[in-house]
């Protein structure tokens, strides 16, 4: 997506929110950005195709509780994840939401993700007692069969599950990543949930987020240590200890990225931020290489408070920040930071489990 070269971001327009913070930022269409607040609302911006930003939609008290988790269906349908333990499906051509989506157990949600590839929509629920899990719901557009799930995968995990996470090409190949240390990945068409089961990797340390680097897993915990995973058959041990399936473990990646905490990882870069001297950057990655030396860097970020969520349009050589300070950010670039011809990528989905509005997500350790 990067090209080699240096590029240099100005702020442009910014839409304030203070004391809320911003929870995440979500593309709809390459005009139309999706942001979930702390005060529980979901809004929607017209972002045009330069420094404006416009608040078109607000979406009040989305959840009872909180939202926890977005994920994007199409340019006008959206699923949310909420502490009160229903997931909510959401038309933005009639501004309300048409459906909830229920579970047996009725437990918080911290996460969602949706597949397009299957029509499928996951959650991961908080500990309560002694479940936790994930939950499947398919067929999301049958309005005949939309509330309850298809499968609970309750036993894989035994603490909060902070992420989830499709593959983006292969149907069915779904990650969930808890704070028991544990990254699972399952054959969602499977129903058994010991056959489902793929591949089971211990990170060592609570999970914040998961995701796939081609048919790779990485997984970055709470305390900022980052690894990447080969697949392989959790049956098979031969397999895992073969060189070519060995992890590459990068561990704390504070101090060799240079920064504070990582906002999140992308597909194709990670953002990661400072509090002391404001900075925010994003640093190129490629397969197992990350490449420090072509990092960009957003001068002054959201000063002191922390940047909670990073949005990339290189279409038009523009990056939305959001961030505790209650800012929603555009920066802009007079050069183009890819080709022109992919797809919008985002970071900053900000899986993990929100604590409580007065708490700061992440703190220097």
């Amino acid at each position: 997506m990067f090209s080699n070269k240096s590029l240099k971001f100005v702020r442009g327009k910014s839409v304030g929110y203070s004391p809320e913070y911003v929870y995440s930022l979500d593309v709809l269409t390459p005009s139309r950005v999706l942001s979930s607040l702390s005060d529980k609302s979901l809004r929607i911006f017209d972002t045009g195709s330069g420094a404006n930003i416009t608040e078109t939609v607000k979406l009040s008290n989305a959840d009872q509780s909180s939202i926890s988790g977005v994920s994007i269906v199409d340019d006008n349908t959206a699923v949310t994840a909420g502490q009160s333990g229903v997931a909510k499906v959401w038309d933005f051509r009639q501004n309300k939401a048409i459906r909830e989506l229920s579970h047996s157990a009725n437990t918080p949600l911290l996460s969602v993700a949706y597949s397009k590839l299957t029509n499928t929509v996951a959650a991961g629920t908080e500990l309560v007692g002694q479940d936790s899990g994930v939950v499947i719901w398919c067929r999301l557009r049958d309005l005949r069969n939309p509330r309850k799930p298809v499968r609970e995968y309750i036993d894989s995990h035994n603490d909060d599950v902070t992420c989830v996470a499709f593959h983006p090409t292969t149907p069915h190949s779904l990650l969930s990543g808890a704070t028991d240390g544990l990254v699972t990945r399952y054959n969602t068409a499977i129903s058994d949930e010991d056959d489902a089961v793929m591949q089971v990797v211990n990170h060592g340390a609570s999970i914040r987020c998961t995701g796939f680097f081609g048919n790779d897993v990485y997984a970055l915990s709470h305390m900022e240590t980052f690894s990447i995973y080969k697949p392989t058959d959790k049956d098979d041990e031969a397999e895992e200890d073969k060189p070519e399936n060995k992890p590459t473990v990068f561990g704390d990646v504070r101090e060799q990225w240079g920064c504070e905490y990582v906002v999140d990882i992308g597909k194709s870069y990670a953002a990661v931020g400072s509090n002391s001297d404001a900075k925010l950057s994003l640093i190129p990655m490629k397969g197992q290489n990350v490449f420090l030396e072509n990092r960009i860097e957003l001068p002054g970020a959201h000063g002191e408070e922390v940047v909670r969520c990073v949005l990339v349009d290189d279409r038009n050589s523009r990056i939305f920040t959001g961030g505790e300070d209650g800012n929603v950010s555009v920066w802009l670039t007079e050069d183009h930071l890819g080709d022109g011809t992919s797809e919008w990528s985002q970071v900053g989905n900000d899986r993990q489990k929100h604590k409580k509005h007065k708490d700061k997500r992440f703190k220097p350790y």
